[in-house]
Order: structure tokens, then sequence, then C-alpha cells
């Protein structure tokens, strides 16, 4: 099973990404860990990509995140399913200053060491404002377009809570 978890800020995607993880009982990607280094340092693209190709010739896996520069085509194509969060900014700015409040200080899980979490201005207004635009909501449509038999676009926790009853 090869599953990629894509989504806005806040949706709760890494948190997804790790419970699907557990159930198949699969190997898990952080991109945010591969494109970050310590302190919020953008790693060399090359070896990016390097890291996410080693990482696909798994049998199995579970990649968490967007980076459409680090094989992004190829981790749509190869996956067998395609799980888009994509909740509204209220939700997802709830979801980011929860995440910020639990962690604000400490590196989480699906970070690279020492990128402690941060809510600065830039990243308030991402989460808030210009994640939603409408070229990336048109890019997460033209992915179920492309891939309708793999795709699933949740617009709410509810939406997501009965998928993963289901597969239970």
């Amino acid at each position: 099973m090869k599953i990629t978890v894509m989504g806005f800020s806040g949706s709760g995607k890494s948190t997804l990404a790790k419970q699907l993880s557990e159930f198949y009982d699969i190997p898990l990607l952080y991109l945010d860990c591969v494109n970050f280094e310590e302190n919020w340092v953008e790693r060399d693209r090359e070896e990016c990509k390097k890291m996410v190709y080693d990482f696909m010739q798994n049998e199995s896996w579970v990649i968490d995140g967007n980076y459409s520069k680090i094989y992004q085509p190829e981790r749509l194509e190869q996956a067998d399913k395609i799980i888009i969060l994509q909740y509204n900014r209220f939700v997802c700015m709830k979801g980011a200053f929860k995440r910020n409040h639990d962690y604000k200080g400490r590196v989480r899980e699906s970070m690279a060491d020492g990128c402690n979490e941060r809510m600065d201005f830039w990243f308030f207004t991402w989460v808030v404002f210009k994640q939603y635009s409408r070229a990336r909501k048109e890019k997460f449509k033209s992915i179920k377009d492309k891939y309708p038999d793999k795709t699933v676009i949740f617009k709410n926790r509810k939406q997501l809570n009965a998928y993963l009853s289901a597969l239970n």
C-alpha cells in the first residue's frame, strides 16, 4: 500500500499520515523533515529528491506533505491512495494554533531536528490567507480529476472520521 497525504497547513496531515502508517504497519516519511535541516534551513533540493526517491523504493509507504518540486508527480502516480485534506481556513487556523500551543519551542515528530515549533507572522498569513489561493485549490482539483479512482478529498473532519471508521 502506498499512500500520499496532502492538504492545507494545520489540517492534520501529519497526524493522519501517522495513523495510516500505524494502521497498515508501513513506513512513513514527513516531507517537512526532508525539506528542512536544523533551524528551518532549507535542505539542498537535490539532496531532498534523493531522500524521497530512496524512500519511494519501499514496497509500501505513507508520504506526508505537498512539496510539488520533490517528486510530486511520481508520488501521485505510484500512490494507491491519495488523500487531500481541504478544510476551511478556520479549522486549519485552529489546528495550527493548537499545534503551536502544544509544541511551542519544541520539535514535533513530523519536523526535522532543531526545527522548533513556532507561529511567526509569515506562517500565520500562510495558514489564514495565502494557502487558500485559487491556484492551490485548482491543483488539488486537478489531482482528483487525473486520479479519480484513488483520490479522496475531505472537506471536514466528519468526512475523514467516517473514512477512518470504515477502515476498522
